[in-house]
C-alpha cells in the first residue's frame, strides 16, 4: 500500500470494552483483519478484572465497512464500542511521521511544524512549550 492509498482510506478512533480474559483482544483483532482494516496503533486504556478497554486507531476502505463495523464487533460475545469516531487533528502525529520517514515530504507539513502543533505550540514561537 503505498502512502497515497493510505491518506485515501477513513482513519477511525475505536474504542472497545472487552472481557478481560486471554483471547478477547485476539478476537478483534482477527476480525479486524479478516474485514481489511488497517490497524494502526492499539492501546489498552485500562483493566478493572472483568473488563478491560481498548483505543484503536484503524484505517477502514470505505463508507460501507465503516457503516457496519461497530455491529460487526459487538456480535463477538462480550464486545461492546464505547466509540467509533473521527481523528481528531492533533491524533494524526503518528501518520505524518510515517509520511515522512517513507519518503512523501509533500504530503505532511515538516516534522517541526507537526510537533510542535501536536504539543500545543505554534511553529513561530521562540519557546512553545514554556
Amino acid at each position: 500500500m503505498t502512502i497515497v492509498q493510505a491518506y485515501r482510506m477513513l482513519v477511525r478512533r475505536l474504542l472497545v470494552r472487552l472481557p478481560d480474559r486471554p483471547g478477547s483482544l485476539g478476537k478483534v483483532t482477527t476480525l479486524l483483519g479478516r474485514l481489511g482494516v488497517d490497524i494502526r496503533e492499539v492501546r489498552i486504556l485500562g483493566r478493572d478484572g472483568a473488563h478491560a478497554t481498548d483505543e484503536f486507531v484503524v484505517a477502514i476502505q470505505g463508507p460501507v465497512l465503516e457503516a457496519c463495523l461497530v455491529d460487526l464487533i459487538e456480535e463477538l460475545e462480550g464486545m461492546h464500542v464505547l466509540a467509533f469516531e473521527e481523528l481528531k487533528p492533533a491524533d494524526r502525529l503518528v501518520e505524518d511521521v510515517v509520511a515522512l520517514a517513507e519518503g512523501e515530504p509533500d504530503q505532511v507539513p515538516p516534522l517541526v511544524d507537526v510537533v510542535v502543533e501536536d504539543l500545543g505550540g505554534n511553529g513561530h514561537d521562540p519557546a512553545p512549550l514554556g
